[in-house]
């Protein structure tokens, strides 16, 4: 019980960090990365160190921030690769028309569309007669309403007793017609001591009954259950969609349409306005990944500032992480990424974006293959052998002529390379 404890105290206390699929290894990786940590330390001299709590969230810091920059920075290059671009589409009349890619292939999709929109698809409407909510108008008995609709008909059957009102009749027929889930809504709206039903079909647009009506409602009895409450009296009549794409005339019986069904397009209202409908790479996602970069890079140069402990170690592990973006100074200027005194990155949010939409900004980044394997390197670095930035005193240097692996001197900090993992 005593070591559950621990355990899931050690569990609570750990970082929550979110892993994505940088951060899955096979074994194999695995593998060579402990086989590379214990030939590092061949070469190693053998030292003396005091852990304090402070070097310890030291050392456990960096190791931590060098693997999120070295993730950042693969999502980074990910996401300026044009073979994993991803895109947007936009208008430029946002009110009267909604688009999204309803796609991840771009392969089908133009880039630019032209549509103008003449004429909405609406529904059918039946609105019924107003009438008395208290009267009792309709005889007691039993009565049959049938609703023909796509080729089916469908019978409503009421019982209605002696005295029963106009409103509760309504409100039973509606509740019926709702349930039977016929694709037809049914409403008894009620106003100054007078009721309706009406009736509205959920499909839009012209069908194959007469007229393009989407239902008809007939009596099934003498009853004059339909002509009491105007059940079959046509208010909307439905319609279809009218619209150019790209200078031709198109029909829809639903105002939701797609291209390719890859782009999604909602007609909103009609308009003499010609809409321009276009595809674009999408560059949220890229300046979301230069924010991630930009903020681990500084987290590391904040924890190598933090001398307490470690001056000569720090010092070390700032000059190292300072020269990757000295040697690249002009080039990350250019694309909106400068170097202030403190070794930070600093954003110009301006010209980050402006280099963004020009390719600019991609184009240096996919140039500056070297940018990214130095800060590969240098995480790597970081990464196996983050006791390198610790102060120590050298005890004694490995025999050069017999070096053998050394599998106590990993062990110091293999638990946290691992921490991840568990």
């Amino acid at each position: 019980m005593a070591t559950m404890n621990v355990y899931n105290f050690y569990h609570m206390a750990m970082p929550k960090i979110a892993n994505t699929k940088y951060d899955s290894h096979k074994k194999s990786e695995l593998r060579s990365l402990y086989n590379n940590m214990v030939k590092l330390n061949q070469s190693k001299p053998f030292y003396k160190l005091s852990l304090s709590d402070a070097t310890q969230s030291y050392v456990i810091g960096i190791k931590e921030a060098a693997m999120e920059l070295k993730t950042s920075s693969a999502f980074l290059s990910e996401d300026i690769d044009p073979a994993s671009q991803k895109m947007s589409v936009s208008t430029d009349t946002p009110s009267d028309i909604s688009v999204k890619l309803l796609t991840d292939d771009y392969s089908s999709l133009p880039s630019e569309i032209k549509l103008q929109v003449s004429q909405l698809a609406t529904s059918q409407k039946n609105q019924g007669t107003n009438v008395p909510s208290g009267n009792s108008d309709i005889e007691p008995g039993t009565h049959y309403i049938t609703i023909q609709k796509s080729g089916s008909e469908y019978q409503f059957e009421i019982e209605t007793q002696k005295g029963e009102s106009n409103l509760h009749i309504q409100r039973r027929l509606s509740m019926s017609i709702n349930n039977s889930n016929i694709g037809i809504r049914a409403r008894v709206m009620e106003s100054n001591g007078y009721s309706s039903l009406s009736l509205e079909s959920q499909s839009s647009g012209q069908s194959a009954l007469e007229d393009g009506l989407q239902f008809i409602v007939k009596e099934d009895d003498d009853s004059n259950l339909v002509d009491a409450f105007g059940l079959n009296q046509i208010t909307v009549y439905p319609v279809n969609a009218e619209f150019t794409l790209n200078g031709e005339a198109q029909t829809a019986s639903s105002n939701h349409i797609s291209i390719n069904n890859g782009i999604g397009i909602e007609l909103n209202r009609a308009t003499n306005k010609e809409a321009t409908i276009q595809l674009a790479p999408d560059h949220s996602a890229l300046l979301g990944d230069v924010d991630d970069f930009v903020h681990y890079y500084n987290h590391l140069i904040d924890l190598a500032n933090q001398t307490e402990g470690n001056p000569n170690g720090s010092k070390k592990l700032l000059r190292e992480i300072s020269n990757v973006t000295k040697r690249f100074h002009n080039a990350l200027e250019a694309s909106g990424l400068s170097i202030d005194e403190y070794g930070h990155l600093e954003k110009d949010e301006a010209l980050l974006v402006q280099s963004t939409e020009n390719g600019q900004f991609q184009e240096l980044f996919q140039q500056l293959s070297d940018f990214k394997n130095a800060i590969n390197e240098a995480t790597n670095k970081i990464t196996l052998n983050p006791m390198e930035y610790v102060d120590k005193t050298i005890i004694s240097y490995p025999n050069t002529k017999q070096n053998f692996p050394n599998p106590y001197m990993p062990s110091m900090y293999s638990g946290m390379l691992y921490n991840q993992y568990v």
